[in-house]
This record gives C-alpha cells, structure tokens and sequence, in this order.
C-alpha cells in the first residue's frame, strides 16, 4: 500500500513506545522541497500525539509522513533522519487495537465466509457510497478524473447484470491506469487540495490516503475488470477481490482531523461501520442482481458524512 511501510519491531509495544522519551530534536537546518517539509510536520505531528497516548491521531500523522517520503524519490532522500523511527512507528501502530486495524481484520476474516462473486458485490456497494465523497473532492487541483467515479460505477453495475461492450470494458481498464497516476501525484498529498464543506470544516484530497484507500480501490477495480471481461457469472473462478479498501469508507482521517475525542464514539462512524457489516450479511444471503442494484443505487445518493 502506498505509504503504509512496515518498519522493524523494537520488540516493545505500541503503548511503550507511546510512553519514551521526548521528541527526537528536529532536523539540522537545510535545504528540503515542501513536500519534505510537509513530512517532517507530520512525523512531529505523530509523534506528539505518541507522546499524548493518542495512537488514532498517532497514526494518522505519522502514516502521511510515511506516504509522503515514501512516494517521492527526492523527499525520500531528505528526510532520512527521522524515516526510520517513522516506518518503526508506523508498524507498531498496525498491531494497536486501533478502529481501522479492528474493521479491517473482521472484513479480512468475513470475506473468508462469501464466495468470490459475493465478496464482489460488497466491494461495489462499499464504492457505491464513496461516490459523493469523490464528488467533493474533484473540483481539487489535478482531481478532475474523481468524477468520472459515478461512470465507473455504471459500468460495474451494467457488468453485474450483463456483459460489457468493448467500449466498456476498454474504459474501466484504462480508468484504473489514470486512477494509479492521481494516487501517485503530489496533488494527493497537498495540503491545500481540499474541499470545503457546508458546516465549514474541510475534506482534503489526502483524506482518501486513510488506509491507503485509492491505492487499494485502484486494485480493486483493477481485478473488476478482470472479473468482467470473463463475465460476472464466471466471479468465482477468478481472482479474489481486493477489499482491503473497505474500511477507508469509513474516512476516519477526515474525522480524526476535524473532531476530538475517541472515532470509535462517532456517531456518523458508528453507522458506517454498522452499513459494512449490514453489506456482508446482505451478500452473504444470496439476494438477487436486482435487490443489489437497488441497494446500489440508494447508496450512490448517499452522503456518508452527514450520517
């Protein structure tokens, strides 16, 4: 996942290494790119919280930090005094009891429960509700291909239904190639490229980051086509869906930026989390294409962070 490294143990947990030290001093003066600089803010960021004990904001801060120098070749090479704390860090977090890491082991272990067509049809309904949030976020600078995710998903659902067209198929597959070069661009990780909203708080372009969330969705998408071009009704002798994109529903860094307070106590959180598991026992029952259609459609209209 971009971003997302794992560094080598210290052999101590998370909630010890919360409770050393202070901040390591900051880096000696020179020369650094802003997106440098914007790294170094955020391991800082994530560390204080560290120190605080809040490992959800903990993990936030220092995730974008790793994303950032991660990606970029030249940050990468300025910002090796604090990269490998940070990678450590960020490993450490994985194995915290934190929301992300809890909804992502159960989708993991759900999945296991649902053939591979079912595990499909949670896949698109998840992206279905993400369409208003891709909305939001297009009128961002170099953000212009997220529109184009409400065609995207007329296709999977045209797919589910009956073969795709030529036509069809060639632009989904060519949506996932342009998809991976918006999740790899700086405009991803620009603080500036956010939307506003209307109760005044902002939802950034690197809120989708939570997770990894384009990077897993592209790959998700990536196997749909797949999947399609043999035909919906062949699903379970391809290739398992990627669904680790399913918690970034959640869009916990949008929260964990602009509320206080413990995310598992979100309400809007909560009944995300409660759609997810609603969407596995639906699949699991086997309904028909239609009922999933309609299920479809109504998230498409839905606003996840109104509730």
């Amino acid at each position: 996942m971009a971003g997302f490294l794992k560094g080598l143990f210290s052999g101590k947990s998370g909630k010890e290494a919360a409770g050393e030290d202070a901040l390591p001093q900051a880096a000696p003066h020179r020369e650094m790119t802003e997106l440098s600089k914007l790294s170094e803010k955020y391991y800082r960021m994530g560390k204080e919280y560290q120190l605080k004990g809040d490992l959800e904001r903990a993990r936030l801060y220092l995730d974008r930090a790793s994303t950032i120098y991660s990606n970029f070749e030249q940050v990468y090479d300025e910002c090796g005094t604090f990269m490998y704390d940070c990678d450590e860090q960020v490993g450490l977090l994985e194995e915290e009891d934190l929301l992300y890491n809890e909804v992502l082991e159960q989708v993991e272990e759900k999945a296991e429960e649902l053939t591979n067509q079912q595990s499909y049809l949670w896949g698109i309904l998840s992206f279905a509700r993400m369409q208003k949030i891709f909305e939001k976020l297009s009128g961002c600078e170099d953000c212009e291909l997220l529109k184009e995710m409400g065609r995207v998903l007329d296709v999977l659902c045209h797919g589910v239904e009956q073969t795709l067209t030529a036509e069809e198929l060639e632009y989904l597959q060519n949506f996932v190639s342009r998809l991976y070069d918006v999740d790899n661009s700086e405009a991803y990780v620009r603080e500036s490229n956010q939307a506003v909203l209307e109760n005044g708080r902002t939802l950034q372009v690197f809120d989708l980051n939570g997770n990894s969330t384009l990077t897993c969705l592209d790959l998700f998408l990536d196997k749909c086509a797949c999947i399609l071009e043999s035909g919906f009704h062949m699903a379970d002798f391809g290739e398992p869906a990627e669904l680790d994109f399913v918690p970034g529903t959640l869009m916990i860094d949008f929260y964990l930026r602009n509320e206080e307070g413990d995310p598992h106590e979100i309400p809007q959180l909560q009944a995300e989390t409660a759609r997810i598991w609603s969407d596995f026992e639906f699949v699991k029952s086997g309904p028909d294409i239609q009922k999933t259609l309609e299920r479809i459609r109504s998230y498409r209209e839905l606003d996840i962070l109104k509730g």
